[in-house]
């Protein structure tokens, strides 16, 4: 309860409908209290809160500043007073939007901390105006308003009346704290049954019109029995204006129809006629054909005067303005979906759009369409486009770092050439090379010291070579060609010391007699891989994209001056012991054609709610040939499996400054074969910035595996099955700081990767029980340019752990429950 003296309340019904647009105030900054922890009795604490408490009533106190009439605003609320059975809900989100909560912020115990900041700065900045000019520290206090409450009154009765409950009842209430000058306020809205419609005419008097617009007429959305929405009926509108255009009436309006409602034939029902307003121009109402299509690819800032001295090629009835034209005329025809004597059609104006964006060549593109002078009926179609530059190179140069101690640069650059024989096609080479040195002794480490390095060079050409392709070409918003060639290789250098017990077990005499003529021996293991793809690209929709790669190899190859080192490493590769075991140094050859979607609702462009969705496809054929001593007489074996991956997200957003995002991730490689073998570099892992943050890649999984440090030859961090999600809630302060709360979980398994099951496979029955779980909060730098994100995750579920406790304490390492730091670029996902 308030005390009496605190409280006065004031009573406001408005009955005026009039709708208003407001701003009430300014989003406060939020500060943040960092509290030492202090260790000892409860005095300590009790001393420690009432230094707190003190300071917050004297330290932060505010009242001084603030002028005697005026009250801080501390928020609002909403009530809606409705009879038994009316829904009310979709009402109820909607007026508390229009209600403005943009209050003062107001830290715990300590107060108005940032107002306090604002009024001690304005005290130093009048004294020396001249020093302090342009500068502004803390937060300007939100003041209570009467005249826009009483707005904010008037407006949630026009809502309610929007939405169908006519003739609401508004009023307010002030909750006033004299002594803390602050003021609440409570509003409550009653409303009755709302309206709903009960027919829907329609009364066009352009007969051809008319039919289009009776056509339209099933996929209405104005349908009897609904309730009563205004912005439904600005939807309607929208519709028949975007329907109309696909059909050449590129001047129509949605502004052109009108509603009339009459709500007395019956007990809350609306009868509704759908017109034409009077007045509108001639040519609204008339389809529009394209008499000529003229196109300036080249444009450079030229006025219209110098535009009409440029030279004019005509090819398939598209007059080409050009000198040094950057894209042959050939490649512009078949951007352009919309061609002279069609009519106007918004879909065909978009393609075109697309397609000349989908070039990669362009830096402005821009469509207009100018009436024909003498004539209700044409429009001349120009199109201006400037060209990107046509060359680039860029690089990242950075380095790494991971619990395991390895260290070293990470170097990537890339070459772009986006018009390389005018007719838009993109060259890229991308290169990229990672040093990794183990920061220990080198006797410690089993691999000291390793390096990855590859080429890869893609070529998209924006046409599907393929037979009939004409015909194909008016279906797709744009459409290609990829090809795509490369080679990647890894070195990894043994330290023979660290492997004498193997080398001892499996009889490896030459190894043997290396390592006793030379106790720091090492030999060098090089594994080689070349790789390339050929495939269509293309897109129907703007939110849905598809890629098709019906020739698809990978080949790899190991590379040692020994070869008892390739016996070696076969058991300590990535499967689990057994004779018959493939190490990742064998030779494959595999065939996967595969097939990518992509579903992006946000490519629309709209605000609100959205999804991603990524699903691969793929069917793989690998000829794995063992190498290495006594494998001379082992045979081929041939490897099938398909290989399913989806990545799912969702983004839902509270308001402008709130947005919780989910993402789900899951693969596999399901064996067709006795067993699946995939090539090392196909192999899932998880960890890291971008998958769970709490553990390091490659350090966790199969299942329950342990991993063992310092052995990038070891079973663990590697699997054909994933499993993965994450939930984060985002809360953005300003257009730079922004701070997030987030929860990952997920594992990797093996599956029939060999005869014999396996401890890491995946096991419906189990599964659950081996998913790591990891939470934690982030702060990301939006810099416009790029993101800047560090997050901090501490594990909370660690798979492994029972199986470090089962193991003898002289062989038992401590599991890593250390809180880690995260500092990556762009969101996770």
């Amino acid at each position: 309860m308030i005390d009496d003296k605190r409280l006065l309340t004031e009573n406001k019904e408005r009955p005026d409908h009039k709708d208003q647009v407001m701003s009430l105030l300014n989003i406060s900054e939020v500060n943040y209290l960092s509290l030492a922890k202090f260790v000892g009795g409860g005095c300590r604490i009790a001393t420690l809160l009432a230094i707190i408490i003190s300071f917050g009533a004297t330290g932060c106190s505010i009242q001084k500043y603030l002028p005697e009439d005026e009250y801080l605003y501390q928020g609002s609320s909403v009530n809606i007073e409705a009879p038994d059975g009316v829904t009310t809900t979709e009402l109820a989100l909607e007026l508390n939007d229009v209600v403005d909560n943009n209050t003062n912020t107001k830290t715990p115990l300590l107060g108005y901390v940032q107002i306090h900041k604002y009024y001690k700065f304005q005290e130093k900045k009048a004294k020396n105006p001249e020093k302090y000019e342009g500068e502004s520290k803390g937060s300007k206090p939100i003041f209570y308003d009467a005249n826009l409450v009483e707005s904010v009154d008037r407006l949630l009765e026009n809502r309610a009346s929007a939405n169908g409950y006519f003739r609401p009842e508004a009023s307010y209430k002030l909750d006033t704290n004299q002594s803390a000058q602050e003021i609440t306020v409570s509003y409550t809205i009653k409303v009755s049954e709302p309206y709903r419609y009960d027919s829907v005419a329609y009364y066009i008097n352009d007969a051809e019109l008319a039919q289009r617009i009776a056509e339209l007429e099933p996929k209405t959305y104005l349908k009897p029995g609904k309730r009563y929405d205004l912005d439904v009926l600005k939807n309607e509108r929208i519709r028949i204006q975007e329907a109309l255009r696909e059909k050449g009436y590129f001047f129509f309006l949605a502004d052109d129809l009108e509603y009339l409602a009459d709500t007395s034939s019956g007990d809350r029902q609306v009868d509704l006629l759908v017109k034409l307003k009077p007045g509108i121009e001639p040519r609204h109402l008339i389809p529009q054909r394209i008499e000529r299509v003229d196109i300036y690819p080249n444009l450079e800032d030229r006025d219209s005067i110098s535009r009409r001295n440029l030279p004019v090629s005509e090819f398939k009835g598209l007059n080409i303005h050009c000198i040094d034209c950057p894209l042959r005329d050939k490649i512009l025809d078949e951007a352009i979906a919309i061609r002279p004597d069609d009519l106007y059609a918004q879909q065909k104006h978009r393609k075109t759009l697309s397609r000349l964006s989908s070039y990669n060549t362009f830096r402005y593109i821009a469509v207009d369409y100018q009436p024909v002078s003498g004539s209700d009926s044409l429009l001349r179609m120009k199109v201006f486009t400037k060209p990107l530059l046509r060359r680039r190179i860029e690089g990242e140069l950075g380095v790494s770092y991971n619990n395991a101690r390895y260290f070293g640069p990470e170097i990537a650059f890339a070459y772009t050439n986006r018009n390389l024989f005018r007719g838009a096609e993109l060259l890229r080479l991308e290169g990229d090379f990672t040093y990794a040195l183990f920061l220990g002794g080198e006797d410690e480490a089993r691999i000291p010291r390793s390096s990855i390095y590859g080429l890869k060079a893609t070529l998209e050409v924006p046409r599907l070579y393929l037979p009939r392709r004409r015909k194909l070409i008016p279906r797709v918003m744009s459409s290609g060609t990829a090809i795509e060639l490369g080679f990647r290789t890894e070195a990894l250098r043994m330290n023979l010391s660290q492997f004498s017990d193997e080398i001892s077990e499996q009889g490896l005499t030459d190894l043997a007699e290396d390592l006793a003529q030379d106790s720091s021996a090492t030999e060098n293991v090089n594994l080689r891989q070349l790789f390339g793809q050929f495939g269509y690209f293309w897109q129907r929709r703007v939110k849905k994209k598809h890629r098709l790669y019906p020739l698809s190899f990978r080949y790899q190859n190991p590379s040692v001056n020994n070869q008892e080192v390739l016996e070696l490493s076969r058991n300590l590769g990535i499967t689990q012991g057994g004779s018959q075991n493939l190490s990742r140094f064998d030779r494959m050859l595999l065939w996967s054609p595969n097939y990518t979607l992509t579903y992006d609702t946000r490519l629309d462009g709209l605000d609100g709610n959205n999804l991603f969705w990524q699903q691969y496809l793929s069917f793989n054929v690998n000829r794995v040939t063992p190498v290495g001593t006594g494998m001379e007489d082992a045979k081929t074996e041939i490897s099938l499996y398909p290989q399913v991956e989806t990545d799912l997200r969702y983004y839902h957003v509270f308001n402008r400054t709130q947005v919780l995002a989910a993402r789900i991730h899951g693969g596999i490689a399901y064996a067709l074969t006795d067993r699946a073998i995939v090539p090392y570099f196909d192999q899932y892992t998880i960890g890291g910035p971008n998958s769970l943050r709490g553990f390091v890649p490659r350090q966790l999984g199969p299942g329950r595996t342990i991993p063992v440090d310092n052995n990038l030859l070891s079973f663990g961090g590697y699997g054909n099955v994933i499993l993965e999600g994450s939930v984060e809630f985002r809360q953005k302060f300003n257009p730079i700081v922004e701070v997030a709360g987030f929860v990952d979980a997920g594992n990797i398994w093996t599956y029939k990767t060999e005869l014999e099951e396996l401890t890491s496979d995946f096991r419906r029955s189990s599964f659950i029980d081996e998913i790591a779980l990891n939470a934690g909060i982030g702060l990301r730098l939006d810099f416009q340019f790029l993101i800047l994100r560090i997050d901090l995750a501490q594990p909370l579920i660690i798979p492994y752990e029972d199986e470090v406790l089962n193991q003898p304490p002289d062989e038992r390492e401590e599991v890593d429950k250390n809180l880690k730091f995260v500092l990556a670029f762009g969101h996770p996902f």
